[in-house]
């Protein structure tokens, strides 16, 4: 039996750590709000597996309280496609970003199928996050950022089993999965939308690609067969990779490395204003290239 108590610890990790630092929280205390709502149901559903709807009824209440409540939702898709300038959501704004919420929270949880890829593929977006947070002058978001980037290793030490802890293993389980999917998708949000944005809204794709392609390839495949999108399956990029023949550890290397390697080109992309209909266009031709092999 492997205690399930990673995400509690992450989570309040990160409370203790907001609350006794000095930040204000009039923007802040909806995250709070919403990630101990995704916490809680998460926990409840380690424990005891509460069906579909129930988690998906808590994850749209979270999601509805960042994008309608504290207004951090996607007012802008960017200029993806050339000749049509820049998407505006206008009255779609809030419903769009609940959509985007949800799926980032179940993305990340989705990717937690072997010891610390979820951990590891947040802790490289967050970190690039902090990054454009920095370079944006946004010190709200940097905290956050580097706050969360604090917690995930302590959990990583317990769930690789470094060292002397290989037997005192622990899982981030659903707690912790939708609470860096919730942080991070905040973040990515808050960053990308504004007159003072940190970065463009299709580089936000780029920052989070692995565990979005991943997901959004498995759920698409579900339908095309005739499955329930909401069923687990092994055919999450790193089952396939390991049915393959390749060990654990070799297929954790392989997927960060993908992971660091589209979050650099997304990095990149931004500081040398590379256009967005072309982030978006190979981002598309990633994804497709992905979803077909």
């Amino acid at each position: 039996f492997v205690p399930l108590i990673g995400g509690l610890g992450m989570y309040f990790g990160f409370l203790i750590s907001v609350l006794t630092i000095t930040i204000d929280l009039n923007h802040i205390k909806y995250f709070l709000l919403a990630s101990f709502i995704v916490v809680i149901i998460g926990a409840l559903d380690d424990h005891r597996d509460i069906s579909v709807g129930y988690r998906f009824f808590f994850q749209i209440i979270a999601a509805v309280i960042v994008a309608a409540v504290a207004g951090v939702d996607i007012e802008s898709l960017g200029n993806l496609f050339l000749s049509r300038g820049e998407i505006l959501l206008s009255s779609w704004s809030v419903f769009f970003t609940i959509i985007a919420i949800i799926v980032a929270m179940n993305a990340v949880n989705m990717s937690d199928g072997i010891h610390g890829l979820a951990g590891l593929m947040s802790f490289i977006t967050l970190l690039a996050l902090a990054f454009f947070a920095h370079i944006g002058g946004s010190q709200e978001s940097l905290t956050i950022a580097l706050l969360m980037c604090a917690v995930i290793p302590p959990f990583l030490f317990y769930n690789l089993g470094i060292g002397y802890l290989g037997e005192k293993r622990i899982f981030m389980g659903d707690a912790g999965s939708m609470f860096l999917g919730l942080g991070i998708v905040w973040l990515l949000v808050d960053l990308s939308q504004g007159e003072y944005r940190s970065f463009s809204p299709v580089i936000a794709l780029w920052l989070f690609a692995v565990p979005l392609i991943d997901s959004v390839s498995t759920v698409l495949r579900r339908i095309i067969i005739g499955q329930s999108p909401f069923k687990p399956d092994l055919n999450h990029l790193h089952h396939i990779l390991i049915r393959l023949g390749l060990s654990t550890k070799f297929v954790l290397i392989i997927i960060l490395l993908f992971s660091l390697f589209m979050t650099l080109i997304g990095i990149m992309g931004e500081l040398n204003n590379v256009s967005e209909s072309k982030m978006f266009a190979g981002f598309i031709v990633i994804f497709t290239i992905y979803f077909i092999l």
